[in-house]
């Protein structure tokens, strides 16, 4: 994500003898270290709530795309007008409420305390971003640490 300028470029360090983004796998560990106080099925519960969180906005995304445009060009099509589009989506997104619904309140607290943590630091980004508080790298490649070590260095972080 710091590659693609998502995230400030600190997080794309790369350590000198693997070429790994250390930076990022340390947060990614404490991150997992303090998931492990969970139980596991409130884990596997959690993950299976924000992946249909994700699923079900993947297909409304779908759906709006087709109704609002649906002249735009994309690498592939499905050959249904809207009415199938819908039942196409209908029949997993039942699946997915379900998987959601028979979530306990715990899995609950998890998802909702993820996904607010993943707004914040969207919106916590952006804010950086625009007042220049952080150094974030740009798609076209300018500033970006993904080079190998051996090319360009830890350098301009």
């Amino acid at each position: 994500m710091a590659d693609l300028g998502l995230l400030p470029r600190v997080f794309a360090l790369r350590a000198p003898i693997f070429n790994t983004p250390w930076v990022s796998i340390v947060v990614t560990s404490l991150i997992t270290l303090g998931m492990s106080f969970f139980s596991f099925n409130n884990i596997v519960a959690a993950a299976n709530f924000l992946y249909s969180l994700g699923m079900l906005l993947e297909f409304a995304t779908f759906v709006w795309l087709r109704i609002k445009r649906p002249e735009m060009s994309r690498p592939y099509r499905v050959p249904l007008r809207l009415p199938g589009i819908v039942v196409l989506c209908l029949v997993p997104s039942g699946f997915l409420v379900f998987v959601m619904a028979i979530a306990g309140w715990k899995v609950y607290a998890i998802s909702a305390m993820f996904t607010a943590a993943g707004l914040g630091v969207y919106y916590l980004m952006k804010f950086c971003r625009a007042r220049g508080f952080l150094k974030f790298g740009t798609v076209d490649g300018e500033g970006l640490m993904y080079e190998r070590h051996e090319e360009r260095g830890n350098v301009g972080v």
